[in-house]
């Protein structure tokens, strides 16, 4: 076997070729989403949902790194979800579609924002959160309620929750790595509290929805017939 067919055959083991287009959906959406409706949104008022709670915990830039790693986190659980099987992997892509795109409409009817505190120290985690918060908005984040960093890395979790072929050690991580990252966004007051709690009950709702009957095969169907169309 050549190294090219060895890499075939790794690759069709992790991220079968028919898994690619619904993950890349995913991305172009989130993107398209979250800018789109910042675009939308930008000159109307933007409501603050900021309780007392929210006001007491305190700012731990530490915890930026558990916030930036988040990416390759949630980069490596939706390829891992292929592991559920075509039928397991479609569940899932279906429940990531509509929260995306019931965040979508919360966002267009609901714009929110927040009021960042002032980072002042010089220790790399302070420079790289005022980084993230360069990035994200400055003085003016949008897109807050709910939270799509808290909805997709419980989502992560659940992709890989309860599969055979995922080792159970990772199941576990997975689970304290999707809360330690939703305690992030508390901890460096990217999103409060509400916003959490209104992204987890989307995955819930949504992951319950489609994990019962076929509710599910208007996606499989959709991007079955795509797959094909390529071939």
């Amino acid at each position: 076997m050549t190294k090219k067919e060895k890499f075939q055959t790794f690759r069709e083991k992790y991220l079968p070729t028919w898994a690619i287009l619904p993950l890349i959906s995913i991305f172009v959406l989130n993107c398209l989403i979250y800018w789109g409706s910042d675009l939308l949104t930008v000159d109307r008022y933007h409501f603050d949902f900021t309780m007392s709670i929210d006001r007491a915990v305190p700012l731990i830039p530490g915890f930026v790194w558990i916030y930036i790693l988040a990416f390759p986190f949630w980069a490596v659980n939706y390829i891992l979800a292929a592991q559920r099987g075509k039928d397991g992997f479609y569940r899932f892509v279906a429940t990531d579609l509509t929260v995306h795109l019931a965040c979508f409409v919360i966002f267009l009817l609901l714009p929110t924002t927040n009021v960042r505190p002032e980072t002042v120290g010089s220790t790399w985690s302070e420079q790289i959160l005022k980084l993230v918060y360069a990035l994200d908005g400055g003085n003016s984040p949008s897109n807050l309620f709910p939270s799509i960093h808290c909805y997709v890395s419980w989502l992560s979790w659940r992709g890989v929750n309860n599969s055979d072929r995922i080792s159970k050690w990772y199941q576990i991580f997975s689970l304290i790595f999707a809360i330690l990252i939703i305690i992030s966004t508390q901890v460096l007051k990217q999103h409060y509290l509400v916003d959490a709690i209104a992204g987890v009950a989307l995955v819930e709702f949504a992951w319950r929805f489609y994990n019962t009957g076929n509710r599910h095969s208007v996606f499989r169907n959709f991007f079955e017939k795509i797959n094909k169309i390529r071939k």
